[in-house]
């Protein structure tokens, strides 16, 4: 049950991850426009978030390897994107006023808006694979599907963002869908954890 649990979250996440860069493209046009410039700081921002969630990931969860640790990161993901309507506004039209260089404005407006949930989600994957070895012999095949179907997920995210959820919602609603399907993630991760828990105390008694 947890490797499905675990494997369905990589691919959701994954997908989650990437539609909310391609949303976050939508909340800075207004300020920042369109241009190449916007772009390099959107594909920047979620790069080194990915980079610091990678790292952050697999050093916790040599520490404490729990699918709650998964749970955790997934839930504040979908926390702060719910919240992201509610803020973001604001914030970025007071960093186009207040900051004089478009390059700097544009930077700090997407690391502000991109570097907490990215890193959080981008925790994910290094979490997952380390859950899921089972010894070295299918270490490389392991990391292979794990971050295969989280590839897979970025696509999807990417894709269907793009070509079906934009056309069709508002910029706040696919914000407030994408927060929900985070947290539905943590909230199954949470659970099968549990149930790992219970099942394995049954089989000690």
């Amino acid at each position: 049950m947890s490797r499905y649990a675990i494997f369905l979250c990589a691919f959701v996440l994954g997908a989650v991850l990437m539609a909310f860069e391609m949303v976050a493209s939508r909340l800075l046009t207004p300020y920042f426009g369109s241009g190449i410039v916007t772009w390099a700081a959107l594909i920047s921002s979620v790069l080194l978030s990915i980079m610091a969630g990678y790292l952050l990931g697999g050093a916790l969860v040599d520490r404490a390897p729990s699918l709650r640790l998964g749970a955790a990161f997934a839930t504040f993901a979908g926390l702060w994107l719910v919240a992201v309507p509610t803020f973001a506004p604001a914030l970025l039209q007071s960093l186009m006023r207040s900051v004089e260089s478009e390059v700097t404005g544009v930077l700090l407006s997407a690391a502000l808006l991109l570097f907490l949930p990215i890193t959080a989600l981008g925790t994910y994957s290094p979490i997952a694979l380390r859950l899921l070895l089972r010894g070295i012999q299918s270490s490389g095949r392991t990391a292979g599907l794990i971050y295969g179907v989280s590839t897979l997920g970025n696509i999807v995210g990417t894709l269907g963002t793009v070509l079906f959820l934009i056309p069709r919602i508002g910029t706040n609603a696919i914000t407030y869908i994408l927060g929900g399907v985070a947290l539905a993630c943590g909230a199954l991760l949470w659970i099968v954890s549990l149930v790992d828990r219970r099942a394995d105390a049954d089989g000690t008694k």
